[in-house]
């Protein structure tokens, strides 16, 4: 299979300074399938030197031109390889073609051209005219500089777009790079730096891709000085610890984290097919490992029954399976870790009263991987476990409410406000509730929102900031104001 194990530093691939491997595990058949580098704290140490120099001794913070350049090679690059890409991440994250085809490996690659465009296009100096200021006249401005080197720490689930969606604005604006992407799936980011060194003109330490077998060698870059900005999508529970270790030299932060949205269907919703296949489908793409999905499914109390079984029918059309075969639709969980979590999950929802419909268990006939059934979870009440917390897995939680105020206020009581939906058959109904919701992204009557120019990020403890469209590239960006008199 195509792949690279190696770290990426300052313009070379090479082995961990002290060989160490790690392996790599494919979550579909419990199989190793290879190994990576197992980056030291000297590597990491090399690795933000290199983008360290980079940046403050070489053009491309200022030349534009060469950046576009070094983009649009990285572009047709990854173009040219986006079945080995594929390859990789069915192996190694359990995502089916259908995900790769859209979210996991094709969609993503929009990500570049758009931020090539955003670049090329925007306005790095604004004049702010003359005015008598002080006691003198002065011709005053502002411009927009790079950041600096920015750390980006990326999870497992959608690991090319979460990638790109960090690295790229990021680039385009011009800061330097390290990229240490999740230990459960390490090659689809080492990948990138074969693809730079390989195919590209990007300056040596421009880019530097490190993956380590521990979690919590994320540390290595938010406690270092030499850092501007840390990018981080995961858990909300890490984001803490994060910007916790940001304050120590005042870094900048950019935080993409945890989310239990909320897909409210309205009373007057013509059926629930619709509803059903949104949640149902959303789900399986991921097997439920994605923040911004609806795991809450909010339904009218004198329409319960119905919607609950017609979401049941349609999560029993997506049972999971061999990531490999065309027609599997959703594939395995990360690790066996994450399936215990999910069971775990499941059962206290039981000990506190809910009732599972359909699911709730792994797959009788799947011996290996780290399967599990489709499940929904109904009769919830919105203070329990299952009803706050992030699951992370392929379960849906349904809860009754009696009108839309209370159904937005459902929505809202959460320590999350990541993304949402709502359907009616009143689209003017269906965003007067929406509106309501507090959250980064709404979907209305099974609108999708995903995109390269829509800015991604959470309301409350789902984040700080926005990844992608205009408000990701801005992220990367400081403002310096100028005067001189006339």
């Amino acid at each position: 299979m195509w792949h690279e194990e190696r770290l990426f530093i300052n313009g070379e691939l090479r082995e961990a300074s002290n060989g160490a491997t790690f392996e790599n595990i494919n979550p579909a058949t419990e199989e190793v399938i290879g190994v990576s580098a197992d980056a030291s704290e000297a590597d990491f140490g090399e690795a933000l030197a290199a983008a360290r120099d980079a940046f403050d001794e070489s053009e491309w913070s200022t030349n534009l031109e060469l950046r576009l350049r070094c983009l649009g090679q990285l572009h047709e690059a990854l173009e040219n390889h986006v079945d080995e890409l594929t390859a990789i991440t069915v192996a190694e994250v359990g995502a089916t073609q259908m995900a790769c085809s859209s979210i996991q490996v094709v969609e993503p690659l929009k990500i570049i051209p758009f931020y090539m465009d955003v670049a090329k296009g925007y306005e790095w100096s604004t004049d702010l005219g003359v005015t008598e200021t002080l006691g003198g006249q002065c011709q005053r401005w502002f411009e927009k500089e790079p950041v600096g080197v920015l750390a980006a720490i990326t999870p497992w689930n959608v690991p090319t777009q979460v990638n790109l969606a960090k690295i790229i604005p990021a680039l385009a604006a011009g800061c330097c790079v390290v990229l240490k992407p999740a230990p459960d799936t390490p090659w689809t980011g080492l990948a990138l730096g074969k693809l730079i060194a390989e195919n590209t003109d990007f300056p040596p330490g421009v880019v530097n891709v490190i993956s380590a077998a521990d979690p919590a060698a994320g540390s290595y870059l938010t406690n270092d000085h030499r850092v501007d900005m840390i990018s981080f999508t995961g858990s909300t529970a890490t984001g803490r610890k994060v910007m916790e270790a940001a304050s120590a030299n005042i870094t900048k932060v950019f935080l993409e984290l945890g989310g239990k949205s909320a897909l409210i269907a309205l009373d007057d919703v013509d059926d629930f097919a619709m509803v059903a296949a949104t949640a149902a489908f959303g789900m399986a793409t991921v097997c439920g490992q994605g923040c911004a999905l609806s795991t809450r499914i909010l339904l009218p109390r004198s329409r319960y029954d119905e919607a609950v079984d017609a979401i049941a029918a349609m999560m029993a059309a997506v049972p999971p399976g061999d990531p490999t075969d065309s027609a599997t639709m959703m594939g395995p969980l990360i690790n066996a870790s994450q399936r215990d979590r999910v069971e775990r999950y499941v059962q206290s929802a039981i000990d506190e009263g809910a009732r599972i419909v359909c699911g709730g268990t792994r797959p009788d006939d799947l011996e290996h991987g780290f399967f599990y059934e489709p499940t929904l979870i109904a009769d919830v009440e919105n203070s329990m476990k299952v009803g706050q917390e992030e699951i992370f897995g392929p379960v849906l939680v349904a809860i009754p409410f009696d009108d839309d105020d209370e159904a937005a206020m459902i929505a809202n009581d959460s320590i999350y406000g990541l993304s949402g939906a709502v359907f009616s058959g009143d689209e003017q109904r269906a965003l007067k509730v929406a509106k309501q919701i507090r959250t980064g992204t709404m979907s209305v009557n099974g609108g999708v929102w995903y995109g390269a120019d829509v800015p991604f990020g959470g309301f409350k403890q789902s984040g700080i900031g926005r990844e992608m469209g205009i408000a990701g590239f801005e992220e990367h960006l400081e403002t310096k104001a100028y005067s001189k008199p006339v």
